[in-house]
Order: C-alpha cells, then sequence, then structure tokens
C-alpha cells in the first residue's frame, strides 16, 4: 500500500545507525593466488582497521585481535599492508596505527587462524623525539625485504624527510637500508621479480603528485654472502616532470615496466622497458580519452593487473562511470569486461581472473570476483541495509555549460520510495552535493547516504565540479587560481539548471559538503541566490589558518589553488568563507571533530562567530575523538540525524 507523505518525511527503511554502521570502507585488495585479502575499516569498532582473508572457509579476520592497520604517511597514509611471499601461507606485513611501527606476521594472526603468528617488529621504536611513519608497503618476490616509505619527524627539526627503506624479514640481516632519498616525497615503491630494479615515483614542493611527478628507477644488487638489498648505482628517470603527472609504477612478467602518465591530456597506461639504455622509449597501451587513474592522495593506488596469460586489465573511467578494459596496447579503447559494477576502487589478478573491490548502482561496495565466462559475485557478506528494488534512487548523469562556458557534470538521484509518494506535483527539495578534495569525483554506484535522503523524499544532486577528477588533466586544473570561485559557482549553476527544468524545487534547495568540499558549499550559499541552507562536514573556513597549521604534504597545495603566499594573501581573505559570513542568507550546520590536524576546531569556532555577528543562525556540533573525516558509527549516526532535522527546519519541510 503506497501513503502519501511530505517531502523529506517520508517513512525510510534506512534508519542513521544502519547507514552508519554499513559505512565499511574496504581499500588495499591483494591475492596470494589462492585467497583474498583486504583492509576493512569498520564503524562499529570505532573506526579499527581490519586485515581480512577470503578462501573456501568465507571472510575471515587475518590480522592480530585488537590491532588498527593504518598509516600516517603524508597524513592520509595508504599502503599499510602487503603480503610477503615464500613465507608460511598469509604471511604479511603491517602498520600498527597506534605506533606507525612495521610488523611482520608468518602467518594468520587473528584467533582462531591456521597455528595463529606472533607479530614480529620489523622497525625499531623511533628515538625520543622522534616520530617514524611508515607506508606504501611491498615485498621483494623471494619475501626477504619489505620496501617502506619512512617519514621522520623531529621535534624543532622543521620539515618531515621522507627516504625509500628496505626492512628484512629474516633474522640474521640487518634490520634496514636506506636506498632512496634525496626528494620531498615518494610514492609507493616497487622492486621487480628478479630484485634487480626498484621503481618508484617522487616529487617535490610546491607539486602535488597529480600536478607534477618524475618516475624513477633504482638499480638493486645484493651484497655479501648475505644477500643485504642495496642500491648499485644512482636512480634514473622513465617519465615525468614539469607539467606531467605519473603514477602507479608496477613490473610486467616480461620484465617491462607499467604506469600512467598524464603527458597527452589523460592518465592513460604506458610501458618502458625499464632499463636506461632504452632512452624514452615508452609505449601507450592505449589512446582512448579516459582517465585509468586517480589523483594520489593515499600511497598504493591499484586500478590495473595483469592477468597470468598476460592480459592487462584495467578500471577506466569516462563520463562519470567506471568500467573494466582488456587492454591490447596502442590504439583504442580496449575490449570491456562483462561485469556489473560502476565504481571501482581497486584490482588485483585472482584465480585466472580478477577481484576488484567495487559498486553496482544498486548494490554498496563489496569485494568481486570476475572470471572469464563467469558471472561476478560479491565475496563478503550483505551490507545489511533494508532497500526494495523500489526504493533505490539510480543516478541520472546530467551535464550543462556553466556561467564560465566550461562545462559542469552532475548526476541527480530523484526521490524513490516503494511505499511513499509526495502529496503534490511541487518538485521535491534538492541537496546539492559537494565532493571533497578537491580533486575527487562523484560515485556512480550506491552510496547509503545519498540513499538516506532520497528514500526520505529528498532529490540529490552530486557535482563534479572544476578540478574534479575523471575528466581529463584540462578539467583537474581548472581550478587553479580559482579555488572558492569556479568550484561554487558550478554547484550553483548545477542547483539552478536542475530547477530550471522542473527536476526540483528553486524555493527548497541546500548544499553540503566535507572538507574542501565543505568550503565549497559555504562558499555557494555566500552567493545569495538559489540556497537556503548548508551543512559543512569538517570543512576549510580560513585558507591562511589552513596554511599555517595543515601538515607538510600539503603545505604548498594552494599555491597553484590560489597563488604562492605571501604576495596572494588579499586572495586568501577574500575566498575564505569565515570573511564571507555577511553574503550567507540562510541556514548553516558545522560538524567537527575535535582533533582534525587538518582543519582545527577553531576554524569551526570562527565560522560560527562570524554567522552569528552577520545575524546568520548557525549550530555548530563537535565530535570528540574525531578527525578529519569521521570513522565511528556514533559519530555518522549523529550527524545524519542532527543533518535531517536541519533540513526538515531550514527548509521548512
Amino acid at each position: 500500500m503506497v501513503t502519501t507523505a511530505g517531502y523529506g518525511r517520508w517513512a525510510s527503511p534506512l534508519a542513521p545507525g544502519d547507514v552508519a554502521r554499513a559505512k565499511v570502507s574496504l581499500s588495499e585488495l591483494c591475492s596470494d593466488g589462492d585467497r583474498l585479502y583486504w583492509l576493512e575499516s569498520r564503524p562499529a569498532e570505532s573506526g579499527r582497521v581490519v586485515l581480512v582473508r577470503a578462501g573456501a572457509d568465507g571472510p575471515v579476520d587475518h590480522s592480530p585481535d585488537r590491532v588498527s592497520i593504518r598509516s600516517r604517511v603524508h597524513e592520509y597514509g595508504g599502503g599499510a599492508m602487503c603480503l610477503v611471499p615464500a613465507s608460511s601461507a598469509g604471511a604479511f606485513a603491517y602498520v600498527d596505527q597506534s605506533d606507525q611501527r612495521v610488523w611482520f606476521c608468518d602467518g594468520p594472526a587473528a584467533p582462531g587462524g591456521e597455528g595463529s603468528a606472533t607479530p614480529r617488529a620489523l622497525t625499531p621504536e623511533p628515538p625520543e623525539g622522534s616520530v617514524h611513519n611508515h607506508g606504501g608497503l611491498s615485498a621483494t618476490a623471494d619475501g626477504d625485504w619489505i620496501l617502506v616509505v619512512r617519514e621522520v619527524h623531529t621535534e624543532g627539526g622543521g620539515r618531515p624527510t621522507r627516504r625509500v627503506v628496505a626492512l628484512s624479514t629474516r633474522d640474521d640481516e640487518p634490520s634496514e637500508v636506506t636506498l632512496l632519498d634525496g626528494h620531498d616525497f615518494f610514492g609507493s615503491p616497487r622492486v621487480d621479480p628478479a630484485g634487480e630494479r626498484l621503481a618508484v615515483v617522487a616529487w617535490d614542493h610546491p607539486d602535488m603528485p597529480w600536478d607534477a611527478s618524475t618516475l624513477l628507477v633504482l638499480p638493486l644488487v645484493r651484497a655479501g654472502g648475505r644477500g643485504i638489498l642495496q642500491a648499485a648505482g644512482p636512480p634514473w628517470s622513465v617519465a615525468g616532470g614539469p607539467g606531467e603527472s605519473v603514477g602507479q609504477p608496477a613490473w610486467c612478467g616480461d620484465g617491462t615496466l607499467r604506469f600512467v602518465s598524464d603527458r597527452r591530456g589523460w592518465w592513460q597506461p604506458y610501458v618502458h622497458p625499464g632499463v636506461p639504455e632504452s632512452g624514452s622509449t615508452l609505449r601507450a597501451l592505449t589512446d582512448v580519452a579516459a582517465e585509468f587513474h586517480g589523483p594520489d592522495w593515499v600511497l598504493g593506488q591499484c586500478t590495473m593487473a595483469e592477468l597470468a596469460d598476460g592480459t592487462l586489465v584495467a578500471r577506466m573511467t569516462a563520463s562519470g562511470r567506471d568500467s573494466l578494459i582488456a587492454l591490447a596496447g596502442g590504439t583504442g579503447p580496449g575490449e570491456p569486461l562483462d561485469q556489473p559494477c560502476v565504481s571501482i576502487a581497486s584490482l588485483c589478478a585472482h584465480r585466472g581472473g580478477l577481484a576488484v573491490i567495487a559498486s553496482t548502482p544498486d548494490t554498496p561496495a563489496n569485494v568481486w570476483v570476475w572470471t572469464p565466462g563467469r558471472v561476478a559475485r560479491p565475496q563478503r557478506p550483505s551490507a545489511g541495509h533494508a532497500l526494495r528494488g523500489g526504493d533505490v534512487a539510480l543516478g541520472e548523469p546530467f551535464s550543462l555549460a556553466g556561467r564560465s562556458g566550461r562545462p559542469v557534470h552532475g548526476t541527480l538521484y530523484r526521490p524513490a520510495s516503494a511505499t511513499t509518494t509526495a502529496p503534490t506535483d511541487r518538485p521535491p527539495p534538492l541537496l546539492t552535493w559537494c565532493h571533497g578534495g578537491p580533486t575527487s569525483s562523484c560515485q556512480a554506484g550506491l552510496d547509503l547516504t545519498v540513499q538516506f535522503f532520497t528514500t526520505r523524499g529528498f532529490a540529490v544532486g552530486c557535482v563534479d565540479y572544476a578540478g574534479s577528477s575523471g575528466y581529463g588533466r584540462s578539467y583537474r586544473c581548472a581550478l587553479w587560481g580559482q579555488w572558492g570561485v569556479a568550484d561554487a559557482e558550478d554547484c550553483l549553476d548545477a542547483a539552478l539548471h536542475l530547477a530550471a527544468r522542473g527536476d526540483v524545487d528553486a524555493g527548497r534547495m541546500a548544499i553540503r559538503g566535507g572538507s574542501a568540499g565543505g568550503m565549497t558549499a559555504l562558499n555557494a550559499l555566500a552567493a545569495g541566490e538559489g540556497f537556503g541552507a548548508c551543512v559543512s562536514w569538517y570543512g576549510v573556513t580560513d585558507l591562511l589558518g589552513l596554511v599555517a597549521t595543515t601538515h607538510d604534504f600539503e603545505a604548498h597545495y594552494t599555491d597553484r589553488l590560489l597563488g604562492p603566499l605571501p604576495g596572494s594573501r588579499p586572495l586568501y581573505e577574500e575566498r575564505s568563507p569565515v570573511h564571507r559570513a555577511g553574503s550567507m542568507r540562510g541556514s548553516v550546520l558545522l560538524l567537527q571533530g575535535t582533533e582534525d590536524p587538518v582543519v582545527p576546531p577553531a576554524q569551526a569556532e570562527s565560522m560560527r562567530d562570524a554567522l552569528a555577528a552577520a545575524g546568520a543562525h548557525c549550530d555548530l556540533e563537535f565530535f570528540e575523538g574525531e578527525g578529519h573525516g569521521f570513522r565511528r558509527a556514533d559519530t555518522l549516526t549523529a550527524c545524519l540525524e542532527a543533518e535531517l532535522a536541519f533540513y526538515l527546519r531550514a527548509l521548512h519541510l
């Protein structure tokens, strides 16, 4: 039976707690040829990150009980674990979140594992007054060495330093060897199967890795009778440099080096012989205008995999959707693989086929296995949501020419319910979604937070504004010098476009975002038209304050987005939401963690005070112990409850 209820007040099958508990983040997928492994960040366990193993016995915890696996390199981490071959089945190395040391487990460590192993530290405690972070883990083919990026913070020592270090897994070897330093940042190091070459991406201030980076190869040698891994000469450059972003190096079965580069305007895959005498000989694996990589906010990104027969399969992003493509090399888009997923985070070769972390339009992120000739199947139990077919809002892509003439991309999710309808023909209220980064993008797969609102009668418009990834280098660079303007204008133009089409109610539109997206949302509200309410999750409000307190990875991020200081100081002030409070017409809700190192709580307090002084309504809610990106189920539940109640009041629903 279908009932009638006002927009925003539909009876939804998704309770806030259901959404929060289902927000399990999956990452770092890998295979030992027989079983799959991945990391799970679990809101129900206060965000603890667990290594999971899936084989014939189904998914089980593989890492030590009560340990959380997470890297802090570059603040955002990544590459926090790797499998260690040529050891016992299930051997792995990992970074313990609590001490940032690298530990080695020669087999399953979780209770109930096959002969549970005891973790052994591969790195010592750092000297007093120092902090050592590790990430980007990978192992040599013989399992004797773990390659890591080490980040060293020294009390009173200025900026942190980074280097590539090899850690021995054998008791009779020296504990570590420094292989490479001399750059501000390093990506994930990878050693070829023969143990003779190390490939790694490096970049330096003021560049971000998606702006300009270099792919280096370092020759290696095993020295002495014990085979200590050492550099055999200086590194040499394969690709990259000013105006070119490279990433994701990996060694193919034939000894060639595979990587991505945006030298032709798109992140596309290339192969190189991997030896210096080959000069600049590169071979493109496709010429299709699409993205095969994403911005390296974390270490260890993997969107390509080589199958057992040598076929290279890659994730391809085009028009806001992901697909899997088998690449023949040279020209053309390759052959698409028949599988249901439209948002793909990572992949690896597995049992003659592939495994991916991905989502479909109507199922949340899961680990899927694809084998030629068979139907792709998920590996994890259902995420536990109660959506029925009629409850799922499917994304409808849209595009428009913004006021700048540049294209604006987005996806509309209309209200959907199997049991409820609106009482009138009046269009629904709109929630405009601003992703963070600002280099991120909308995802086409099922997002339960989006569905939380659409099942209650809201329309949601997700916008890929200028600077978003997935549309080539020029679109990504369109935000240079325009942060705080182009992004906000694009989101406003998208909302006005949907209203002009009659899809949403022009008189009841709100905007929301997190981190950089929170700043975009607040600046869009300051335009004084279109939006009547704004929700900011740990959003940037003071750009000068951001530069003063941010970590080293982002120390010069704003140099291109706004301009270098001190010359561009007036621009930083002009684009900061805290200085635009007087132009904001509508209500604001700020959601802020008390332990946020990127956007400190003082920014949220200053924003609240500025809005109060301007006579605008602002609610500020703090969440104890949360950082930049909320992880605990109770926090996520409280935020969704607060956000829903806020929209009902602010939009008069």
